[in-house]
This record gives structure tokens, sequence and C-alpha cells, in this order.
């Protein structure tokens, strides 16, 4: 039986409904970012979804790099799928809010990562808790 690209997502849904989701802790270290990238692109290859595994990685790569040069904690992935939609989550140790650096362009070699966030995905935003804070960004999934 031939599955539709919307059953396979369904699919990636846990039995009860609630969203599929993969968590992972990285340490604030060199290859942080190499890691982060492996688990993207499984996860979006096991629901199947190959189209996201680029802007995908792309925004993970920059969380962490974040984290790495920022907040100097470990950190929390969250790769969350929801019908329609990719939600990718860094949570570290620092209650400092991300900050996009104005004046940066697209040869500046650092500075630009919440701004190429923003560019990649839909919608990203950061909530702030009592141990640090997560920063989000969401990709539309569309059949």
């Amino acid at each position: 039986m031939d599955m539709s690209e919307e059953d396979r997502r369904t699919r990636a849904t846990e039995a009860n409904g609630t969203p599929a989701l993969v968590t992972q802790d990285l340490f604030p270290l060199a290859g942080a970012s190499r890691i982060a990238r492996g688990i993207v692109t499984e996860a979006c290859l096991r629901w199947d979804l190959p189209q996201a595994v680029a802007p995908a990685a792309l925004i993970v790569s920059e969380l962490v790099g974040n984290v790495v040069d920022h907040a100097h904690t470990i950190m929390t992935l969250e790769i969350t799928l929801f019908p329609g939609r990719l939600l990718l989550s860094m949570r570290d140790g620092s209650r400092l809010p991300p900050v996009p650096r104005q004046g940066m362009t697209a040869t500046s070699a650092r500075g630009r990562g919440l701004l190429l966030i923003e560019a990649v995905s839909t919608d990203w935003g950061y909530r702030l808790d009592a141990a640090g804070k997560t920063v989000w960004a969401a990709l539309e999934i569309t059949p």
C-alpha cells in the first residue's frame, strides 16, 4: 500500500496524537554543532522530511553556536514534529535574551546567527525561565 506524504507525516506522531520528539543534551564544545546537525538530519529523514534537512541543520548550527559563544552552558536540543510544523528549540543556562546584531551583512564573518535563523525560519523567539532560556525556531512543513 502506497502512503501519501501527509500519511507518512501523520505516522511520525505518537499513537496518542502527541508530537514526535527528539531531545539531546550537548556540551558547549567544538563539535557540538556537527553533532546537532547529525541529530536533526536523522530526525528529518526518519520523519520523511528531506526538504527540511538543510534549513533545520542551518538553524541548529546557529543555535548551538550562540550557546557556545555566549552562554557557555550545557544545552538541550529539542526537535518536535507537529502537523505542518517542525519546531527546533535550544535550551541553555543563561537568562540573557538573544539579541540580533544590527548592521550585519551577508559577508560579515560573525554575528549573523539570529539574522540567518530569522531569514530561514517561519518564526522564531525565546522564553526565559528561572533556570535559563529556550530559543526556538519553526519551519513550516508543506506537502
